[in-house]
């Protein structure tokens, strides 16, 4: 999984893929941080790309600073983009920023655990740590996949085969009721980048888990200020109140105490 940095710095078709997203998809991140961060204080945007969602955090009126991996993605900005890899951010002081976030980033680390780490290590006390992105090991994925391939969309994950997709739904909901259980894997996963899909988490190397990035954060001070509650559908909404670890979507956020 070590080619992963290399893919996203040679990449053209990705970052083309990160221009074209559109604003409103930015909204529920942006909202977050609406919420429960400082305006006054300095924040990181973390895997920003293209710099879609920093540059919506400055219009909300955060003093906020956009990282990724990849030069080859970040406007020629250095005051407001940075390449830093925060699986290890030393080039960031510790204690420094009033929030940190990263919407749909963590999914395409491959050392999570030294990823969340970092975000606790370089905001302030008081600050907040906001994560977005899909619950990977949630059932709702492989179902999401099969609605794919039935309806030959491009398939999510870039799995293609009706056999996995189906065998994925008991081993994620195993995977989902181990977290709840108590076991913290962060599994990783081999991605599919020889399906020639870009984006869609083909690209995804760690079986994102809710309750396990809340049970990291809790062990390193944090008390958690939201956990889970949103979700796409009525479906998922429902899920993230009733099972939250089993929701689709990631959602949290913690308080660096």
């Amino acid at each position: 999984m070590s080619q992963m940095p290399d893919y996203y710095r040679s990449s053209d078709s990705y970052a083309e893929m990160l221009r074209d997203q559109q604003e409103g998809n930015f909204v529920p991140y942006i909202n977050l941080f609406n919420q429960f961060a400082d305006p006054d204080g300095p924040i990181i945007d973390i895997g920003c790309g293209v710099g879609t969602s920093t540059l919506l955090l400055r219009r909300n009126g955060f003093q906020a600073i956009g990282t990724d991996v990849s030069e080859r993605f970040l406007p020629p900005e250095p005051n407001t983009y940075r390449v830093i890899d925060f699986q290890n951010a030393k080039e960031l002081p510790s204690s420094e920023y009033s929030a940190v976030g990263a919407m749909n980033v963590i999914e395409h680390v491959e050392r999570p655990r030294d990823f969340l780490a970092e975000m606790v290590r370089v905001v302030r006390p008081g600050g907040h740590i906001v994560l977005l992105s899909p619950n990977l090991t949630s059932p709702l994925v492989p179902i999401r996949i099969l609605t794919d391939l039935l309806t030959k969309r491009t398939p999510y994950m870039g799995i293609t085969r009706f056999s996995t997709a189906c065998g994925l739904i008991a081993v994620n909901t195993w995977r989902s009721l181990r977290a709840e259980l108590g076991w913290s894997v962060f599994e990783t996963r081999p991605p599919a980048l020889d399906t020639g899909i870009v984006g869609y988490d083909a690209d995804a190397v760690y079986w994102a888990n809710a309750t396990e990035v809340r049970r990291f954060l809790e062990s390193r001070g944090c008390e958690i200020r939201l956990f889970q509650k949103r979700g796409h559908s009525s479906l998922a909404k429902m899920l993230a109140y009733l099972l939250p670890g089993f929701a689709g979507q990631l959602c949290v956020v913690a308080r660096k105490k």
